[in-house]
Parts: C-alpha cells; sequence; structure tokens
C-alpha cells in the first residue's frame, strides 16, 4: 500500500501565490503598452486583466483542494499519523475552508466577467475589473492562514514512508538509544540515521526483509518512547504509538543493558509494561547491546522478566551483529504462526 501523502504536489504560500498574480498582471500591463487602440480591444484588455488574475487564483485552489487526500477515506494508520504530525481538524477545517474559497471565487469571476463584457462604457468596464479583481484578492487574503498551514505541514505528510498496515511488521520499540535503528538497519533494506545520542530517529522508518517470492515482511524502526503518560508524549513519540497501534505484526522490544546506556532498567520497564498492557500483539524481548554489558544491569533485567513470566528473552549486539541471526530467525516463525 502506497502512503496517500508521497505524491502530493508541493503547496506555494500565500506571498508566492500573490508574488506570482503581481509579476503576470504586470508583464501583461507591460506587453500591452501602446497596442491597445478601440473600445473592442479595450474591453478585451480589462477582460484579460480579470482572467490573469482569477486564472492563477482558481489554479492554485484547485491545485490544494483536489490534490490532497479525503482524509475520512484512507486508513486508520495514515489518518491517525496525520492526526499526530499536522491535527486532523485543523487539516480538514483547512481543505474545507479552501473548498469554499474556490467556489465563491468561481461565483465572484463569473458575475464581473459577465458585467465587464456587458458594461455600456468601457469606464465602467475598467471599474467592474477593478472591483471583480479586489474581490478575488480578498477571498484569497481572508484564507491566507489555511494556505500557509497546508503549505508548512504537507512536507511532513510527505516524509511519511509507504508503509502498508495490512501487512506483517516487525516493530522495533523501546526507549531512545537502546539501538532501534542499528537492529533495523541489520536485518532489512532500512537505513535510519544512527548516531550516538538520543531522538535520532523522528519518523517512522521502513525497510523490507524478502523471505520467499510471496512473502517481503516489513520492517520499522520507531521513535524512542520516554517513561511517561499517552497524553505527555510529544509528536515523534506518537508516531511510534500509531505504528504499534495500528501495524499487524510482531513488537520486537529492546532493552540496553549496557553499561553506558542513557535510561536506567526501571524507566526501561516501565515504558515495557505500558507497552504489554495498551497493545495486543505478540512481543519479543531482547537485551541488546551485550558487547558492553553491565553484569549487573543484565540479572537484573532478567530477574524482572521472569517475574513477568516471560522465559525466552533474547541476547544480542545489533551493532556487532551477535544473536541478531537467532533473534530474526524467531520473530520470522511468530508472524508465520500469526499469519496460518
Amino acid at each position: 500500500m502506497a502512503s496517500p501523502y508521497e505524491k502530493l504536489p508541493r503547496i506555494p504560500r500565500y506571498n508566492e501565490i500573490v508574488g506570482k498574480i503581481t509579476r503576470r498582471y504586470r508583464k501583461l500591463i507591460e506587453g500591452s503598452r501602446g497596442k491597445i487602440r478601440g473600445a473592442r480591444r479595450a474591453r478585451a484588455y480589462e477582460i484579460n486583466k480579470l482572467n490573469t488574475v482569477y486564472n492563477i487564483v482558481s489554479n492554485e485552489l484547485k491545485k490544494i483542494v483536489y490534490s490532497l487526500p479525503f482524509i475520512d477515506r484512507i486508513h486508520p494508520f495514515y489518518r491517525d499519523l496525520l492526526d499526530v504530525l499536522v491535527g486532523y481538524k485543523d487539516y480538514k477545517d483547512a481543505v474545507t475552508r479552501l473548498a469554499r474559497a474556490l467556489k465563491l471565487v468561481d461565483k465572484i469571476y463569473r458575475s464581473y466577467l459577465e458585467l465587464v463584457k456587458t458594461a455600456p462604457t468601457l469606464r465602467e468596464a475598467k471599474r467592474y475589473r477593478r472591483e471583480g479583481i479586489g474581490r478575488i484578492m480578498s477571498v484569497l487574503k481572508r484564507n491566507r492562514k489555511y494556505i500557509d498551514f497546508l503549505a508548512d505541514n504537507i512536507p511532513r505528510l510527505r516524509k511519511i514512508p509507504s508503509i502498508d498496515p495490512e501487512k506483517p511488521t516487525i516493530i522495533v520499540a523501546g526507549m531512545p538509544q537502546v539501538g532501534k535503528s542499528t537492529l533495523v538497519k541489520k536485518i532489512s533494506t532500512a537505513s535510519p540515521e544512527i548516531a550516538p545520542y538520543p531522538f535520532t530517529t523522528k519518523s517512522l522508518v521502513l525497510g523490507h526483509i524478502r523471505i520467499n517470492d510471496y512473502l517481503v515482511v516489513q520492517a520499522i524502526d520507531t521513535p524512542g518512547l520516554l517513561d511517561r503518560p499517552l497524553e505527555d508524549r510529544n509528536p515523534i513519540e506518537l508516531q511510534a504509538i500509531m505504528a504499534l497501534k495500528h501495524l499487524k505484526g510482531v513488537i520486537v522490544y529492546l532493552f540496553d543493558v549496557s553499561r553506558n546506556c542513557y535510561y536506567s532498567i526501571e524507566e526501561q520497564a516501565r515504558v515495557f509494561e505500558d507497552i504489554v498492557k495498551r497493545f495486543d500483539k505478540p512481543i519479543v524481548v531482547a537485551l541488546n547491546k551485550i558487547d558492553d554489558v553491565d553484569e549487573e544491569k543484565f540479572e537484573k533485567i532478567k530477574g524482572y522478566l521472569l517475574s513477568k513470566g516471560i522465559g525466552k528473552v533474547f541476547t544480542i549486539s545489533a551493532a556487532k551483529g551477535y544473536g541478531v541471526n537467532e533473534l530474526l530467525e524467531h520473530v520470522l516463525k511468530v508472524i508465520k504462526e500469526t499469519l496460518s
């Protein structure tokens, strides 16, 4: 399934549209200087001015209204991501307002075109042309905030990868800097940014694992989740929540058991418990960075997981590749079982 946002056009800001109108209008005037002779040509010139402004405004509004998806018709996964990144209500309100503006601009244009054509004198034709352009530009200006809102936010939506919510997926989750990006890069085609500081992953990153000619599994690198209530989480974290909520497959939860981990075992455990409580999906647990293991943390988390009835735990180093194949084999087996 392709993302409904990946082919969205670039939307110009209000000032860009006004600048385009100004340039075209000036070019029309300069190109006609000294060439307008006779009442018939003079009236056609006034019509041409009105047409120039109307065509630009109408085309730009159509580009916005007709190219953006109707959010009530898209998959809940993509709809929720839109809500997280842009705001469902703000997006819908902006598109609705601009659709109304387009209808109003069309109505004003048709009305004033007729007035310019049938005005008894050229002076009146000029007056109607000025009024018509003024009213069209007034509609555009009144909707400036909606145009600029979409121009600023559509690029965020275009960055969402084409994730198929119906395909089997390995969702790698955990707190920031536990090695999620490194693991996804190791097991799939994804190329997430990897850096030695938290919150490197600011959006969902998609990779694929081809199992055979008929089955391709998605692998998702999610932004790190912090130990705090859902309502306090920021848009970056909420993207991870949307992935965990909507995608079909297995959650691989990573614990960082290294000597220099950013977050305590207790914090990582609380996020893990939150995920177990909220999402009805198979969860596979892996203890990462075993190449730099803190034995005390390692034993502590093993004991915690046993107390929760989780006996099967994988010890891996995503960076070095230790234990990754065994983890992947098991996760794919769980996915195949869920498909059968």
